[in-house]
């Protein structure tokens, strides 16, 4: 390894990941970025993913099974992961996304700036067949986007419940994740949405305007499993207590926070929740998507009016 270069820890959980596994490795085999270490936990899977990864002969690769802890236990997983960790910044990939090959390397002069922690970038989510299903691009407030001043990225993480920054685009310093005692555990959520909350009190971003990994949606997936509005239950849970316990950091940085109108929001958003759920258990047995339908309707009765109203 070239040690003039910072060294990369990328982070990879798997579990039953056998369908999906081979094309994630050839993405960090083609990586134009070379001075990396991979940490590979398994979460105890029972097909042959373990297999899979340990016929690759690469002395950069670290390959570790544990028993079984599920989604209860995610959080916890992925610092056990972090443990094994020694690099001096953190790459998150999952065991069925994969990256583009110049992911790294363009990612790594993000850091050239010393007061960015977090780098990140536009995303593509693809399907159980490797299908384009979205895109997810930045927000175009770029002040949101780099979190600068420290605290802005909360005006859509906090305010408006949206996850910009989608985990294999994503790379940390792991000094400062360490600092904030590791990825942040919150009942029923993933490790993700919390850890950036924290973060988005300690310093810069970095929005890179290219695709810097493919997410994968399907069936078996962890998010596709999880009750909507259960999750979003937990989520609400989580941002009072996050609200509680930083206040005073919130009043440092100057975001102020409106506890009534954010109650109010979050009240509508799981009436909105429970329709679509609800909408989508009625039309699974027509094995129809009635919920991207009336959506799909709706955008082009919007785009009806608009012409006319041009006309007009």
């Amino acid at each position: 390894m070239n040690r003039n270069k910072p060294l990369i820890s990328i982070l990879t959980l798997v579990y039953n990941h056998s369908a999906f596994i081979e094309l994630t490795i050839d993405s960090v085999l083609n990586q134009t970025f070379h001075n990396w270490e991979w940490i590979i936990l398994d979460d105890g899977s029972t097909d042959s993913t373990g297999e899979m990864i340990k016929k690759i002969k690469d002395s950069r690769i670290h390959y570790s099974l544990q028993e079984h802890m599920g989604f209860d236990h995610l959080t916890g997983t992925y610092n056990s992961a972090l443990a094994m960790c020694g690099g001096d910044f953190i790459a998150l990939l999952d065991g069925d996304d994969y990256w583009p090959q110049y992911k790294l390397e363009i990612q790594m002069k993000s850091f050239d700036d010393p007061n960015t922690i977090l780098s990140y970038g536009e995303c593509f989510v693809i399907n159980q067949k490797g299908n384009k299903i979205d895109h997810i691009r930045l927000p175009e407030d770029l002040s949101i986007a780099s979190n600068n001043p420290i605290g802005s990225a909360l005006r859509k993480l906090l305010v408006d419940e949206w996850c910009f920054m989608v985990p294999p685009t994503v790379m940390l310093r792991k000094s400062v994740l360490l600092g904030i005692g590791g990825f942040k555990e919150a009942k029923g959520l993933g490790e993700d949405f919390p850890t950036w909350l924290m973060l988005s009190l300690e310093g810069g971003f970095s929005a890179i305007p290219r695709c810097l990994g493919y997410y994968r949606k399907h069936p078996f997936s962890v998010t596709a499993t999880q009750n909507p509005i259960v999750y979003l239950g937990n989520q609400i849970s989580f941002f009072r207590d996050f609200i509680l316990k930083n206040n005073q950091k919130l009043e440092n940085i100057g975001f102020s926070v409106d506890m009534d109108k954010l109650e109010k929001r979050w009240a509508k958003l799981s009436i909105k929740i429970k329709i679509i759920y609800f909408i989508r258990i009625l039309s699974s047995p027509l094995r129809i998507d009635l919920v991207n339908l009336i959506v799909s309707a709706k955008s082009k009765l919007r785009k009806l009016m608009n012409a006319l109203l041009k006309r007009s």
